[in-house]
């Protein structure tokens, strides 16, 4: 540990002598000045923690010393030394100086040395506090460095994850797109069906107001809706006539045959109940299939697949008849709104049509997956 060092200025020379005397066995060096201008001369060279001065002495008084050593050298403990007691002289050097103590002559001797090292322990306390506090600006400082390294890696971690979740988004769609279009292409007729009514679909779910997450699984639903056509019969998919009864039947189990399909796939566990009841009817009727659901009881997104697999079937050619037009399209809309058909599904189909006419109906249009999944 640094010896403690003590200046005492006086311009009596035996106050300086008593009081090396006194202190000579205290654990402290002790420097002496007899003028103000000899101890700033001394404080250059030799750093003192405290700081004893008399009031009265030429040149320059113990207020004018205290408060340029204040100036010069703040964190020294300065104290006042002096025999007289007036008010006006400590109020200044309290004022000015900013004095630890006033003590007067003549002192006692313990009460002095005690004194000391109060200052000194003054002095000590404070300078740890600006250890301390310089120790915990370089900690702060350190830690602002590392919460910004910290949080740069966090913001490339996080694009990274989020680059490599849509990556695999796109992915996961381009496979469905690539099933879809290996179901529809079983009839030549039917090639590119299911993208037209994903496409109609997530179209109609943007008119309706609904979440980015939703319109992406109401398009995937849209991509599905006809998986269950694997299981059947080739000759029925592909008939150039009108199909039997029991033909009908058989093909009315492409539904359920598409949910049990999907079932066993945790991602598209929410598009399995879409599959399953896209061709109920919004009245319960026993028109519609496999459950005979009605109203909300329907999946909202069975019930958009409904209205786009209705209008893409309709417009398209198909072996035993040519694709309606646009205007017969919406006469049956409003002839099965509310009994086929979700009337809130029905007027937003009827909004995109009057919107894009014709336009609508391209044949070749496709879902934008990167523009759409872009974050």
């Amino acid at each position: 540990m640094r010896e403690h060092t003590v200046l005492f200025v006086d311009d009596e020379v035996n106050i300086l002598r008593a009081v090396q005397r006194l202190l000579r066995n205290e654990p402290c060096r002790v420097l002496t000045a007899a003028r103000g201008a000899e101890a700033l001369e001394l404080l250059a060279s030799e750093p003192a923690q405290v700081v004893v001065s008399d009031q009265r002495m030429p040149e320059m008084n113990g207020v004018e010393l205290l408060l340029a050593i204040r100036d010069r050298h703040p964190d020294a403990v300065r104290m006042m030394l002096t025999g007289y007691t007036e008010m006006n002289v400590a109020v200044e050097a309290i004022n000015h100086g900013e004095i630890y103590r006033l003590i007067t002559k003549p002192w006692n001797d313990e009460e002095l040395k005690a004194t000391l090292r109060q200052a000194f322990d003054h002095y000590d306390l404070k300078s740890e506090i600006r250890r301390l506090n310089q120790v915990t600006r370089e900690q702060n400082l350190r830690l602002q460095d590392m919460n910004r390294t910290l949080e740069a890696k966090v913001r490339d971690r996080t694009k990274q994850l989020a680059d490599k979740n849509q990556e695999l988004r796109i992915g996961y769609i381009q496979t469905i797109r690539a099933l879809a279009e290996a179901v529809d292409a079983k009839d030549a007729y039917t090639r590119g069906h299911s993208e037209r009514v994903g496409v109609y679909a997530s179209k109609l779910g943007r008119e309706l107001g609904l979440p980015r997450e939703l319109i992406e699984r109401i398009y995937i639903s849209g991509l599905l809706h006809d998986v269950g056509k694997i299981g059947v019969r080739d000759s029925i998919i592909t008939k150039p006539d009108r199909l039997t009864p029991d033909e009908y039947e058989e093909i009315k189990r492409h539904p359920e045959i598409g949910a049990r399909i999907l079932q066993p796939v945790a991602f598209l566990a929410d598009v399995v109940p879409c599959v399953r009841h896209h061709h109920e009817w919004y009245d319960g009727s026993d028109r519609g299939y496999p459950a005979r659901l009605v109203g909300d009881q329907i999946p909202l997104p069975s019930r958009i697949i409904l209205v786009s697999d209705t209008v893409e079937a309709m417009t398209s050619d198909r072996p035993y008849r040519k694709g309606l037009a646009l205007e017969k399209v919406v006469d049956e809309l409003y002839r099965f709104s509310g009994t086929q058909f979700d009337p809130n599904c029905v007027d937003a189909m009827l909004r995109l049509l009057e919107r894009e006419g014709e336009a609508f109906l391209s044949r070749d249009q496709k879902f934008d997956i990167h523009a759409f999944l872009e974050v």
